[in-house]
């Protein structure tokens, strides 16, 4: 998927869809994903992990299949084309998640988190630059249609892997088990904040400012290579976050990441290019393994500890993660409304954005601060 989905803006874009729509598209798919994990938080196990990671990754193959199919067509269609795509991740990334949780044991939390961060970001290393290089070098949109069905076979050998593994959970062999509320965890709130915190930032900054650098440059190797470089530092920083765990990955790295994301104020003084953009770039991966390595080990640390079985982790997985998508959706209603309200084609409101968002870390901080501390054990 890193094939294809750094590049899915720059198709709409490239095919006359326009920032807005855009802009929608991903609003949407956040609505999708808050639906999805909110009922999980109810359901709770009634579909075991495995089945729900190969449904994900089905509907996934399935969305990059109708994006080669409609061709152009995609614009009149992007409303379930975005709920089809929230939907598949909201799947892969519950059972992933899910699974997580009941394989990491108490103290590798931060270290599970930090290596499968340097995994994620080699991989983004490589693939985005790829994909940049064929859209580039194939005429028209050729290039597009290239990435998405080598990103559609890919998704299908996944899941032709998980569907014929040896070993199966079946729903039926998951145990019964009441609800586990959510009230009687004593950092859940705080916890709960610092998502949506995480997720106010992302919404923002996890897809517009490559877009931006599309519109302003409309050159897909520069796109590539703005997705590589993120995923270089990101890999650099996950790395030194498994090697220095007890220095890094506490309150300590929380304030350092903070300090660096606040470095992005400088946009708002600067023009809106390709250079600009690529140091927001640098800023922002900079910052994010901390965030990450940090809420992520303490919820599944706090997970496991509250969880009996996969019923118990499902349910209390689906309420974080509606925490954090619901922040990313307010973030983008947030620049949905900017756009509207100033006109597509007047970057600099943008440009404002993209700086003061800078703060919102800020707040991250202040919420993750006094979460319990993830233990660590010597790997």
């Amino acid at each position: 998927m890193f094939l294809a989905s750094n590049f899915v803006g720059a198709w709409f874009w490239d095919i006359g869809t326009g920032l807005r729509p855009i802009l929608l598209f991903y609003a949407l798919l956040f609505v999708a994903m808050v639906t999805v994990f909110g009922l999980a938080s109810k359901i709770r196990g009634r579909v075991s992990s495995p089945a729900l990671m190969t449904l994900g990754i089905i509907l996934n193959a399935l969305y990059l299949a109708l994006l080669l199919i409609l061709k152009t067509k995609t614009r009149e269609f992007f409303v379930p084309l975005a709920i089809l795509d929230g939907l598949s991740s909201s799947f892969y990334w519950l059972s992933l998640f899910v699974l997580a949780s009941s394989w990491v044991e108490s103290g590798q939390a931060s270290w599970y988190n930090s290596w499968t961060g340097t995994l994620e970001a080699i991989l983004g290393l490589l693939a985005p630059p790829l994909s940049g290089w064929i859209i580039q070098a194939l005429p028209g949109l050729t290039g597009y249609r290239t990435v998405f069905f080598i990103a559609f076979v890919a998704l299908l050998a996944c899941a032709w892997l998980i569907l014929t593994a040896h070993h199966r959970i079946r729903a039926e062999d998951l145990p019964a088990s009441q609800s586990v509320s959510t009230a009687i965890i004593p950092e859940w709130r705080r916890l709960g904040w610092s998502f949506w915190a995480l997720g106010m930032r992302d919404g923002l900054y996890f897809f517009v400012p490559s877009l931006l650098l599309f519109i302003v440059t409309n050159n897909a190797v520069l796109l590539g290579t703005f997705s590589a470089m993120q995923a270089a530092i990101e890999g650099v920083v996950f790395w030194a976050l498994t090697r220095w765990s007890h220095a890094l990955s506490g309150d300590k790295g929380l304030f350092i990441a903070t300090l660096v994301a606040l470095t992005a104020l400088g946009v708002i003084f600067l023009p809106l290019n390709a250079w600009v953009l690529f140091l927001l770039g640098a800023a922002i991966a900079l910052s994010y393994p901390s965030f990450k390595v940090r809420l992520e080990s303490a919820a599944l640390d706090t997970i496991g500890r509250h969880s009996q079985n996969d019923a118990d982790r499902m349910g209390l997985t689906g309420a974080k993660e509606v925490w954090i998508n619901v922040g990313r959706l307010m973030s983008l209603g947030i620049v949905l409304l900017i756009v509207t309200l100033v006109g597509k084609q007047d970057l600099r409101a943008l440009r404002w954005t993209l700086g003061l968002w800078s703060l919102v870390p800020v707040l991250l901080y202040l919420t993750a601060r006094r979460l319990p501390q993830p233990q660590t054990t010597a790997q």
